[in-house]
């Protein structure tokens, strides 16, 4: 049998178009795999069309599992003593480490910022008082092609002069893990809104020891101790279907 030269699984280059190898290699006239184009379809394709898609390429940033991280400066290099390629990666404190290829990580970059994301404000709005919303936290509502790009509607609890504010630059947080709540026997994801019988919209927070509601729409922030306790909005409304 011929030396497989791409991998079931792994992804290659076949003209303009990225497939996914399923299947090869098969010697015929010509060595051909059987791969998989990005609308699912799988085709037969010669192995002199496909090429390889590269790992890594000069400036992308990585972690490796020794060594902490940084940027690729150089590579990829043949090894004297092993098939996998080494690379020559640079350390923020200017060092330089040579990993193999199989122990990096490439670190993806953030998407851009968009409604719904949350986020800590790195730089706020010139005209306010110097660092009034700095490290505050959020969620974006809005975002503009001006000076003031990001509309950020601020968590309570921070000391926040306004609910909501423009600033100039904000950095995404990691998605947190689901707080949810259960009760009754059903769970309830805090981050949702739900319906009653009625058709009314509610939305639900912890509240302390507690998790409390009310109704209507945008009504999140103003959920307080006095607010309703999810097990009697069940109690009188449910049941309450997620939206």
């Amino acid at each position: 049998m011929a030396e497989q030269t791409f991998k079931v699984g792994s992804t290659a280059r076949y003209g303009d178009d990225t497939v996914t190898i399923v299947g090869g290699v098969h010697v015929g006239y010509s060595e051909w795999y059987v791969v998989k184009g990005q609308d699912g379809k799988e085709f037969p394709a010669a192995a002199s069309g496909l090429t390889h898609i590269p790992a890594f390429a000069v400036g992308d940033e990585v972690t490796y599992t020794y060594g902490g991280g940084g940027k690729l400066v150089a590579g990829p290099f043949k090894s004297e003593h092993h098939d996998e390629p080494l690379w020559v990666v640079e350390k923020p404190n200017g060092t330089h480490m040579t990993p193999t290829q199989n122990s990096l990580t490439k670190v993806e970059a953030p998407g851009p910022i968009k409604v719904g994301d949350r986020v800590r404000v790195v730089k706020d709005d010139p005209e306010a008082k110097p660092g009034q919303f700095v490290g505050m936290v959020g969620t974006i509502y809005n975002v503009d092609e001006d000076e003031l790009p990001y509309g950020v509607r601020f968590d309570g609890g921070q000391g926040a002069p306004t609910l909501t504010w423009y600033v100039t630059k904000v950095e995404k947080l990691p998605a947190p893990s689901a707080d949810t709540f259960t009760h009754d026997g059903v769970t309830y994801d805090l981050a949702a809104d739900y319906r009653d019988r009625d058709g009314d919209i509610w939305s639900f927070a912890r509240v302390g020891d507690e998790v409390r509601g009310d109704f209507g729409y945008n009504r999140r922030d103003y959920i307080d101790a006095d607010s309703q306790t999810l097990a009697s909005a069940v109690r009188m409304y449910g049941p309450l279907t997620k939206i």
